[in-house]
């Protein structure tokens, strides 16, 4: 791609007319009536930007723009799927590309069969650690050939990702086009430019979601199934996230450290590898022993596989989690958190090295990183920390000449993540609360008490003034075990499969307090169910106020 003048004169930038179509907003109503005509309604614009969200299923047949510009970075898009890309404007014009020369997260396994191969092997040891079958908890409800067509689809598009400069030119050239090289020199003053103007796009989009709206969990979820959210929905739903997650206060620094999610997924993995193992156990077949990994992460794996039926689909968190114990980090970690200072010839660290590099396919398969060869200890502690939301800081000790580096964890980023970290136990704790309370206590939410209290006159008072009375109503302690609130549950289920007035119907014979408790029982016995229930009546979280859903007999 030729360097382009990213700053013309203003006369003419004030009047380009610009419409842009991606993921985000190709489902709203304005959208949706463009495309349905774009040929005729590209005309009164002068560029039309989109996103790999229009790859397919369009195409502008008649003359409007004199050039395509295609700029691919090698993420999601193979040479096919680029070459369908430009191809939506069907007039021959010129063509001005630029591809990465390297995937940006780095090459992918090409080898269908090793592909197949590790995720067999890796969920084969999740099921392991889960004490489940091993045979039956490698797979999921995919048929044979579905899962060699996926490994195989898969592999053809890691070929072509890691090497989609050539990929795509060779597409390019089969199709009949002949190519112009304009050279790899950069243009420093462009490169700026972009760098400036990504910025200002992260500015704007840190500062929209941090003085965005406050929404609930009930609004949060309802606008989870549907369709299209509008900008500001998209912002407020962001606002939500991120505040539940951290338990702080949205600010636009905290949007950007979150990085669209991926600081709080990094903290969770901290918290699973500082949690001690549950126990530990024998394979019968080897006679190892195996640290059985925290319930926070097996709960996790369990719900996966409860409620994705295709083995490909699983995070597979409990062999993440052993690959990060076994290699010594778990150990290292406690070291470094209680504020001790490591070297590089610590020999912790320098056992983690050497382990890493035996097992540098599985660490690569796992975990996601390339181990070199020459792996230093310090690099490796600094990667796995990073995927762990913290950075190592160091400072040197010794005579000039004779100095050695000592290692320990950034204050900064331990004290957050320790925050977080206690935020999420506090909301599993109240969780297990609101459900263990419901269970002690579910006759007290489950009968709508429309009887008064009697009182009657003492029998030594009739015929004689009214004057006292004694309440003869007797009320049964509520009783200890979880019996009602289940069966609240298999009631509200029942009610999921015979429709919208049956939920309805149900609802209503409960106080506010059971409704919430038996949803969240639900949440625990079929998360599944409720999903579907949230993605068919959207409005079904507002129904557990009883002042949008009264009592029957209320009022």
């Amino acid at each position: 791609l030729s360097p382009l003048p990213l700053t013309p004169c203003p006369a003419r930038r004030a009047s380009w007319r610009i419409w842009s179509i991606h993921s985000d907003n190709s489902g709203s109503d304005e959208n949706v009536a463009f495309i349905k005509d774009i040929t005729n309604a590209v005309k009164n614009f002068d560029a039309l930007f989109t996103s790999p969200s229009l790859g397919t299923g369009v195409d502008i047949s008649e003359y409007h723009f004199d050039s395509v510009f295609g700029v691919f970075h090698g993420v999601s898009q193979t040479a096919t799927e680029c070459a369908q890309q430009l191809y939506r404007y069907r007039p021959k014009v010129p063509f001005h590309i630029w591809v990465a020369p390297r995937p940006p997260f780095g090459y992918k396994d090409t080898n269908a069969t090793k592909i197949k191969e590790r995720l067999l092997q890796t969920n084969e040891m999740t099921a392991f650690l889960l004490r489940i079958d091993r045979q039956t908890g490698k797979r999921g409800a995919e048929k044979d050939w579905a899962l060699e067509a996926y490994c195989q689809i898969l592999g053809n598009r890691h070929y072509s990702l890691n090497n989609l400069r050539d990929d795509l030119r060779s597409l390019l050239t089969e199709m009949g086009n002949t190519f112009i090289y304009v050279g790899s020199d950069s243009d420093p003053q462009s490169l700026e430019s972009l760098k400036a103007a990504a910025q200002a796009l992260d500015s704007a989009h840190n500062s929209a979601v941090a003085k965005a709206k406050n929404i609930t969990l009930s609004e949060y979820r309802a606008r989870q199934s549907k369709d299209y959210l509008d900008p500001n929905e998209i912002f407020e739903c962001e606002k939500f996230r991120i505040s539940d997650s951290y338990g702080i206060e949205v600010t636009e620094s905290l949007v950007e450290m979150d990085k669209g999610g991926r600081l709080i997924r990094a903290i969770a993995g901290l918290e699973a590898i500082l949690a001690p193992p549950e126990e530990s156990f024998t394979d019968p077949k080897t006679g190892q022993s195996y640290p059985t990994p925290p319930t926070i992460v097996t709960q996790k794996d369990r719900t996966e596989r409860d409620n994705l039926p295709l083995c490909i689909d699983w995070g597979n968190y409990s062999a993440r989690w052993l690959a990060r114990f076994n290699l010594g980090l778990h150990q290292i970690l406690k070291r470094l958190v209680r504020g001790d200072e490591v070297t590089a010839s610590d020999t912790q660290l320098v056992n983690m090295t050497a382990i890493a590099i035996h097992c540098a396919a599985h660490v690569k398969a796992i975990l996601g990183f390339t181990i070199p060869s020459d792996c230093k200890p310090i690099w490796l502690l600094a990667t796995m920390l990073e995927q762990l939301g913290l950075k190592l800081t160091f400072r040197k000790q010794g005579k000039r000449g004779q100095q050695v580096k000592l290692f320990s964890l950034s204050k900064e980023e331990l004290e957050f993540a320790m925050h977080v970290i206690a935020h999420r136990v506090e909301k599993r704790n109240q969780k297990e609360n609101r459900t263990y309370y419901a269970a002690q206590t579910p006759a007290a939410y489950s009968v709508n008490p429309n009887q008064q209290p009697v009182s009657t006159p003492p029998l030594d008072a009739i015929g004689n003034s009214h004057c006292q009375g004694e309440d003869t109503t007797e009320f049964e302690s509520p009783p200890t075990d979880r019996i009602t609130l289940l069966h609240c549950v298999e009631i509200l289920r029942s009610g999921i499969s015979r429709g919208v007035d049956a939920i309805k119907g149900i609802l209503k014979r409960w106080q506010s307090d059971l409704r919430w408790e038996t949803v969240l029982e639900l949440e625990v016995i079929a998360a599944n169910e409720l999903r579907l229930v949230e993605s068919q009546v959207p409005e079904f979280y507002e129904w557990l106020l009883e002042e949008v859903l009264p009592m029957e007999g209320a009022g």
